[in-house]
Formats: C-alpha cells, sequence, structure tokens
C-alpha cells in the first residue's frame, strides 16, 4: 500500500472508520501523538479505556505479551486500541519477526494496533509485510516554509486569526518544533483574550520577553532615532542567529505603519480608529505617534527604498550580512538612501 502523509490521513479520521493495523513512522511527534490520540478519542468510550487501551514499548515488552493483548477482545467495547512504541526493538529476534508477521496476516477486526517507529527498514521483516498490506502513516518535519502557514492554521482552528508577519516572527523566535510552538499559541490565545487577532506585538511581549533584544526593541530605537541603543540591539540581534531577511521584514512593516499613520494623523482620525486601521492593539497607538515626530514623510519613504535594496542584496549577493544591516541601520537613523560602501565588496 502507498504511504499515506499525516494531511492525507488526517482527512480520513473524520470518517472515524479504523484499520485493524497502522504504522506511524516520521521524526514529527506532535502531529503522531496528536493523530494517535484522535483514533483513541474515536475509537474508545472514556470510561472504557481502562480496559480497552493498552500502550506498550518495545524495549519493555516481548511480542508475546503485545500478541495477547491484541488478539484479546475488547470489554463493554466495539473496539480495542493497543499501541506499540519503539516497534524495532519488539523484532528484534527471528521467532519475533515470525509472530508478528504472522498475525499481520490476519489481524483481529476490532482491534487496532498501531506500531510506531521513527526510521523502519522496509527491506526486513515484518515491516515489509506493514507497507505492502496495511497503512503507513509519516509524520515528517515541516520545511522552514511551511511553519508560518501551520501557525497560521493553528490559530484559526483556535477560533482566532494571525497576520502572515506575526506568524513568520512566532516562527523566527520558537523555531520548528511544532509542540513549542502549540505551547506559545495556547499562552497568546490567552493573553488576547476576546480579541480575534493575535499581532506581532503579542507575541514580541508573550514570546519575545525570553529573548534578551527583539525587532521590536530595534525599530523602537530607530523610532526614537537612538543611534547608539539601535547599534547594540543589532548587534546581539546578529550574534544570538537572528534571521536578517525577518529583521527587514519586520522593519518594513514598522515603516509601513509609520506611514500610514500619518495618513491618518492628517485625516484627523482618532486613536482608536488609527488602531482599528492598523490592525494593532490601541496601547502602542501613542509611542508610534511619538516615533513619526522623529521621521519625515520624506524620511519615511526612503526608509521602503533602503529597506528593499538591503532585502535584495541580502537574497543575491551573497555578501556580509552584519555589514548590509549596518548600512542599512545607518540610512534609517539618517532618515536617507545614501549607499556606504561599494557594492564589490558585498560579494
Amino acid at each position: 500500500m502507498p504511504e499515506v502523509k499525516y494531511k492525507e490521513f488526517q482527512e480520513t479520521l473524520k470518517e472515524k472508520s479504523f484499520g485493524p493495523v497502522y504504522l506511524f513512522i516520521g521524526a514529527e511527534d506532535f502531529l503522531l501523538e496528536e493523530c494517535l490520540s484522535t483514533i483513541i478519542a474515536e475509537s474508545l468510550e472514556e470510561g472504557t479505556k481502562g480496559f480497552n487501551l493498552d500502550v506498550m514499548y518495545g524495549s519493555k515488552s516481548s511480542a508475546k505479551d503485545v500478541l495477547s493483548h491484541a488478539v484479546s477482545f475488547p470489554m463493554m467495547s466495539a473496539r480495542r486500541v493497543v499501541v506499540v512504541k519503539e516497534f524495532s526493538r519488539l523484532v528484534g529476534t527471528e521467532v519475533a519477526k515470525e509472530s508478528v508477521s504472522n498475525y499481520l496476516k490476519r489481524p483481529l477486526e476490532s482491534t487496532c494496533l498501531i506500531l510506531i517507529d521513527e526510521k523502519p527498514d522496509f527491506r526486513k521483516k515484518p515491516f515489509a509485510e506493514l507497507k505492502k498490506n496495511h497503512t503507513v502513516v509519516s509524520f515528517d518535519p515541516l520545511w522552514d516554509n511551511q511553519v508560518p502557514a501551520w501557525v497560521a492554521a493553528r490559530v484559526l482552528k483556535l477560533g482566532k486569526t494571525i497576520d502572515a508577519d506575526a506568524a513568520r516572527l512566532l516562527h523566527a523566535y520558537v523555531g520548528n518544533s511544532l509542540r513549542s510552538l502549540q505551547n506559545e499559541i495556547d499562552k497568546l490565545i490567552i493573553f488576547v483574550d476576546e480579541r480575534s487577532e493575535i499581532t506581532s506585538e503579542d507575541i514580541t511581549h508573550i514570546v519575545g520577553a525570553t529573548k534578551d533584544y527583539t525587532v521590536f526593541d530595534l525599530q523602537n530605537a530607530i523610532g526614537r532615532k537612538d543611534g547608539k541603543a539601535a547599534s547594540t540591539i543589532l548587534q546581539r540581534m546578529v550574534e544570538s542567529g537572528e534571521s536578517p531577511q525577518l529583521i527587514v521584514v519586520m522593519l518594513t512593516r514598522f515603516f509601513m505603519q509609520l506611514w500610514k499613520l500619518g495618513d491618518l494623523r492628517t485625516k484627523k482620525a482618532s486613536e482608536q480608529e488609527m488602531a482599528s486601521e492598523l490592525r494593532i492593539s490601541p496601547y502602542f497607538i501613542k509611542s508610534t505617534l511619538e516615533f513619526l515626530q522623529h521621521h519625515t514623510p520624506e524620511q519615511v519613504e526612503n526608509a521602503f527604498s533602503v529597506l528593499c535594496d538591503t532585502d535584495a542584496a541580502l537574497k543575491s549577493s551573497g555578501g556580509d550580512a552584519r555589514l548590509l544591516l549596518d548600512v542599512l541601520l545607518h540610512n534609517l537613523l539618517r532618515g536617507t538612501s545614501e549607499q556606504l560602501v561599494d557594492e564589490s565588496t558585498l560579494v
């Protein structure tokens, strides 16, 4: 049978029709555990789990023990669920391989046997039989470019929304661990309370609070035109491995907010209207208005030019990212778009 990916398998779970044997493989344990929990919840009533759910480990159990549970009929339920983690360690001997292979040929339909192994060898028994006759579900870690979309989908599932910049920022802070990301999402859901959207500002308050410096510290220093503080913060961020591209993206967002805020101020919009239009907390409007006093409309427009040039240079030149960011910072603080270094020195 063809290997099934997590997303595809997730759709089949909605049908609540489970097969007698599954092999779960891959390193993304958070998604795996979620699917496992779904099968257990949909197969067993809460009051019967004590009789009909067995979670075993290949390093601590024998094939005989596992199979004795697998061939047992459920009590007060239509189904029994048997989970075997570290499955490779269960079938380390020829006798164990043979006995498990025999069961797999004619599994008990009232048992849902879920075998878990991160990197099985499908050339050997009983994995060859599992791949041929039963469902193999792979739980592969997400690529970097897939994580922000996953974050957005998780937030939406919990009844909130999050914009693309905020999702990328959360990813930058937390990394690719979906378990850690979910933990931070849970905190953010509590923090925003009745608000419908999670913003970048929320993330820096809840998640970024554990960092020495964040991109919001940098943008605030630039907003005040505090060159000494901005230079120190940028240095610490680069040394800690902060993504140069993310810094540029978030600073572009900051200057876009200043540009929109200047337009709204000209139209004499209220602070509440400004917060609503910019989709940020009213708490941040006063400080952003103060930043606007340090940046003329012409300087804000120049900022977009130097940010765009820096983004292109980071993506194409392969030059010194720190040098490019230093040039960017100098131009943003001066409100100019002068070129401080010859492009040939950046490659």
